[in-house]
């Protein structure tokens, strides 16, 4: 019979049905069947000729449905036998579901559900039919047939629409990952089997040691529960997927799933909170957990990272021990500086990360160990490469150890050490440009120089490399531009006045300025183009233009208020090298003021000045800027403002990455 017919209500849809169903969503099928007392659940995937998943069918022998309950089960959504109760029938076990909405999951994860139950009626067995599909998820079809089977249970047949992926439900860990739903159920009830495509799901198979319960520090106000809420760490014997807190009643028995997934490089574990709080809780309370439970997920968040940093540093120091026992951990001394101190924890991070996938003994084990220390010494490019290639990691595996170096100390002292590297490569970049004839008359100022310059302005000191434009600054150096010659821009004011949108050749004035609570610090910087030898004339120039800027007004006489004026050249003349070679000051140094300062220099002494501040660094990574690397730096990260000629180059990447 078909029953009336009722207002067609929203569906749960859950986040993950239109892109790959998540296991999450044939559970409420499994638990319906345990919540029937059923002692053997089976669930089959069925695969078409071309292997994909075209059918789900869910066997289970429990009590079956006789056809009043079905139609009273199936007669509208949120309606259920289960409303009001603790227990299954009988009272033999603890029901999970009282909402009445696994069948509707189920459309997540096909668009035809059928389910054939069988039950006994007056000590006869009778059957029944309860059909439904996705384009009316709330309208069923429920007759009377036949029994099919010679004992009550039910099976639910899921019709897979063609190419809908349930990726996630074929995948590697797809019953590990039910398993650990079931984990307390399984362990509470040890006469049920539950089977997922063949495999019998057995906690046992899977868990590390007994599950430890953590105690959760609460509030006062939130302290009073009776027993006290608890999270429960269970800790699995391989990589599952990222799992997410499962929301438990006090037996563990697992309602919802809450918050982000947690993910860790070294151990594969699912927290459980459990508390009395969420034994008759509805669907709706679950969403709105943390907002009404705030405060009792945020010391269960608490507890598992605490507990999660202790576990790994155990699970590190044991890994470490094992490899001294064995004699081929590769460290004998303590380490004396920083750097030693960090490559250590990082290789301890590395090999505990990949111990399951380190050979087991002999030659191959010490070399693998061997490996990864002098990838981590040399070239720390070529990890991963090992770790792919040589052990064997996981992808996943390997997404979780990059998640965990780059929270680390390492992560800082890689960035560091990229920063250097990058500086040593623009510099030796520049002076490529700026020492072949060909490439410096093709370098252009407006959209080349300038733009690289402004990119790294650290060249100048690190403290510039953050400096922004000060908007008033500009009107007050406009006013007094002449006074350096008809071809000189402010930076922000340059204009394109050539047909292919670039200018022709002029000397750009930079601007930026740093302030405190105390001070404010101005640069102002001049590039001249490499083709200007610079002179008497052009100091005179930028004395007068310097002094009529500090007189102005608007700056004379502020206190804290530092100016410095670079005049940048590719060359000057041997003429003024008394004015910028005086006794007692710093080479450049033109006009030394309390309010401001003067510098005249190269483009050769700014590279200069800049590597010795890099040499240090430079030494600790033993790393050379070789004409093939920076020739690879600038075509990679600046090729919009290197010369045609630079830029076309010939040479294959691994010639120039060598």
């Amino acid at each position: 019979m078909r029953v009336p017919h009722t207002p067609e209500l929203p569906v749960p849809t859950p986040s993950c049905q239109a892109n790959g169903t998540d296991i999450t969503h044939s559970s409420p099928v499994v638990w319906n069947a345990l919540d029937a007392n059923a002692t053997q659940v089976d669930v089959q995937l069925q695969r078409s000729a071309m292997g994909a998943v075209s059918q789900i069918v869910v066997t289970d022998n429990g009590h079956g449905m006789t056809p009043d309950r079905a139609r009273e089960s199936f007669h509208r959504y949120g309606e259920t036998w289960k409303a009001g109760r603790t227990h299954t029938a009988g009272a033999t076990r603890i029901l999970h579901g009282r909402n009445g909405e696994g069948r509707l999951y189920a459309f997540a994860l096909g668009d035809q559900l059928t389910w054939d139950s069988a039950a006994l009626v007056d000590d006869e067995l009778v059957g029944v039919r309860a059909s439904g599909d996705a384009d009316h998820a709330t309208i069923w079809k429920v007759v009377e047939t036949d029994a099919d089977r010679e004992e009550p249970g039910t099976t639910v047949r899921i019709r897979v629409p063609e190419g809908k992926s349930l990726r996630y439900l074929e995948h590697d860990d797809a019953a590990a990952n039910l398993t650990a739903k079931l984990t307390f159920y399984l362990r509470a009830y040890p006469d049920v089997c539950v089977t997922y495509d063949g495999t019998r799901l057995d906690p046992a198979d899977i868990i590390v040691g007994e599950p430890i319960d953590i105690p959760l520090v609460l509030p006062e106000e939130d302290s009073d529960d009776c027993p006290p809420a608890v999270v429960t760490f269970v800790e699995w014997n391989r990589r599952m997927s990222d799992r997410k807190m499962l929301i438990c009643n006090a037996d563990g028995i697992a309602l919802y799933e809450e918050g982000k997934a947690w993910s860790d490089s070294i151990v594969s574990f699912t927290p459980y909170l459990r508390s009395d709080r969420f034994n008759n809780l509805t669907v709706d309370d679950l969403h709105v957990l943390p907002m009404t439970h705030a405060a009792l997920l945020d010391a269960a968040a608490k507890a598992v990272r605490e507990h999660l940093a202790l576990r790994g540093a155990q699970i590190s120091a044991a890994v470490v021990r094992q490899l001294k026992y064995e004699g081929i951990y590769p460290y004998r001394d303590e380490p004396t500086t920083g750097t030693q101190a960090i490559e250590r924890q990082t290789f301890d991070v590395v090999v505990t990360v990949a111990r399951e996938a380190l050979p087991n003994k002999g030659m191959a084990r010490r070399l693998s160990v061997d490996l990864i220390r002098t990838a981590l010494e040399s070239n720390p490019g070529d990890l991963h490469d090992i770790l792919e290639k040589v052990l064997a990691l996981s992808s996943e595996d390997q997404r979780h150890l990059k998640n965990l170096l780059h929270s680390t100390d390492l992560a800082h002292v890689i960035s560091a050490a990229t920063e250097v590297t990058n500086r040593l490569n623009v510099i030796g970049g520049l002076r490529k440009i700026l020492a072949d004839d060909a490439l410096r008359r093709e370098f252009r100022e407006v959209d080349q120089l300038h733009p690289m310059i402004a990119q790294n302005l650290w060249l100048f000191g690190d403290d510039w490399a953050w400096a922004r434009t000060e908007v008033g600054l500009t009107n007050v150096l406009q006013a007094h531009l002449n006074e350096l010659g008809q071809d000189v821009v402010l930076e922000n004011q340059l204009e394109v006045t050539q047909p292919d949108g670039r200018r022709g050749r002029v000397d750009i004035l930079m601007l930026r300025s740093r302030r405190d609570e105390d001070s404010t610090e101005r640069l102002v910087i001049e590039l001249k183009r490499p083709t200007v030898e610079v002179g008497k004339k052009e100091l005179d120039q930028i004395k007068g233009y310097v002094r009529a800027i500090v007189d102005n007004p608007q700056y004379k006489g502020v206190e804290g208020c530092k100016w410095r004026f670079y005049l940048i050249t590719y060359d000057y003349s041997d003429k003024i090298l008394r004015d910028i070679r005086q006794k007692d000051k710093p080479a450049g140094l033109l006009d030394d003021q309390d309010e401001y300062e003067v510098w005249v220099k190269s483009w050769a002494e700014i590279f200069d000045t800049a590597e010795k501040k890099l040499l240090f660094f430079q030494r600790q990574l033993n790393y050379e800027a070789t004409d093939a690397r920076v020739t690879l730096h600038l075509r990679e990260s600046y090729s919009r403002f290197i010369p045609e000629g630079l830029a076309e180059g010939q040479g294959s990447d691994e010639t120039l990455a060598g």
